[in-house]
């Protein structure tokens, strides 16, 4: 596992100018989050899960964060984790289509947005401290009943390091509209996954329609994910991509590959990502453990060594995680209408 300050320091190499490492989403936790201990898991808890003995999460994260997290709980609890991992969009449709059938597969379900959650709440279970007691020293606006907040992420470009110097790569949403990158960059398609429709509304709020308008004439390519369009820039197909996230380009550079992460302003827009217990699950007990687990000091200091992001219950980085500190969060409230008329706007809908 990568020291978490060499393998910031090798992940951001932000020009002046640029979002700086520690600079974010303005978000401060009430009394409540202030930091507690772990509380043990139960041990009927423990027999029940190890009984089970398996594990199945639904995530639109990066599969390394994925791999390296279930790593460690198969290590301490003897469980078997397994994942399956695509954008949001085609994640829940999914999902829904075996929730539908009476074919329940996934215990847990984490997607950067709440809307699944929030649509469809009989399809997840309730969360609350009786239920993962760790929880308890989790701020209580960062929970929902069916689902939480467990991390926060820079709406991020990810850029091609033998094709771009630092100084010259865009530091505002802004700068993608300058002529230099027109045919150059890859976009990931924002009807995809709420995050990126909320990346979407966030910068049309801050910079209005002809900012879109002026992007949609830019001949950029069109990629479905963050996590292949970090594929395509190290390999040198395209510049830049964005709106992506760090995680996606994280294995890349433990591998050397020529790929960097910058954080753009104008504004800086913050992505939570939410995680829910799946109602009916095959392996509640085991469900409910990880969870409970990853809520505790192991998880929380591995997650933030993983890849960048904010902890939703101690945005100051007191856990090797970045700290966030001033921007916008985004929405997840779009009416219909209006992602239709942004998508427009974009090019990326007729």
């Amino acid at each position: 596992m990568p020291d978490p300050a060499s393998f910031l320091a090798r992940l951001l190499p932000l020009a002046a100018g640029g979002l700086a490492l520690g600079a974010a989403l303005a978000v401060s936790p009430p009394a409540s989050a202030q930091q507690g201990k772990d509380v043990e898991q139960p041990a009927a808890l423990v027999k029940a899960a190890q009984a089970e003995g398996q594990l199945m999460i639904y995530s639109s994260s990066d599969e390394n964060q994925s791999k390296t997290l279930l790593a460690a709980f198969e290590k301490r609890y003897g469980i078997k984790g397994s994942f399956i991992r695509f954008p949001t969009g085609p994640l829940m449709q999914r999902f829904s289509t075996e929730y539908d059938a009476k074919d329940v597969r996934a215990d847990i379900v984490s997607v950067s947005s709440p809307v699944p959650f929030e649509q469809r709440p009989d399809r997840f279970a309730n969360v609350d401290k009786s239920v993962l007691p760790n929880l308890g020293k989790w701020p209580e606006f960062r929970t929902a009943g069916k689902h939480f907040v467990w991390t926060t992420d820079l709406v991020a470009l990810a850029y091609n390091t033998e094709q771009l110097k630092p100084q010259d790569v865009p530091k505002t949403w802004s700068d993608l509209a300058d002529p230099k990158w027109k045919g150059k960059f890859l976009l990931t398609d924002p009807q995809v996954a709420d995050n990126y429709m909320g990346w979407l509304d966030a910068v049309e709020r801050a910079q209005g329609m002809d900012l879109l308008r002026k992007l949609a004439g830019q001949n950029y390519k069109i990629t479905q994910s963050g996590a292949s369009g970090a594929q395509m820039v190290a390999a040198g197909a395209y510049v830049f991509n964005a709106p992506t996230f760090a995680s996606f380009s994280a294995r890349l550079l433990e591998k050397k590959a020529p790929i960097a992460v910058q954080y753009l302003e104008g504004p800086a827009i913050m992505s939570p990502r939410s995680i829910a217990l799946v109602a009916d699950a095959p392996h509640p007990n085991a469900a409910r453990l990880y969870l409970n687990w990853l809520l505790s000091e192991e998880a929380l200091k591995l997650t933030c060594s993983i890849s960048p992001t904010s902890l939703a219950m101690a945005p100051d980085s007191s856990r090797g995680c970045i700290a966030v500190r001033g921007g916008v969060e985004m929405r997840f409230d779009v009416p219909e209408e209006r992602k239709r008329a942004l998508a427009k706007a974009l090019g990326v809908a007729h």
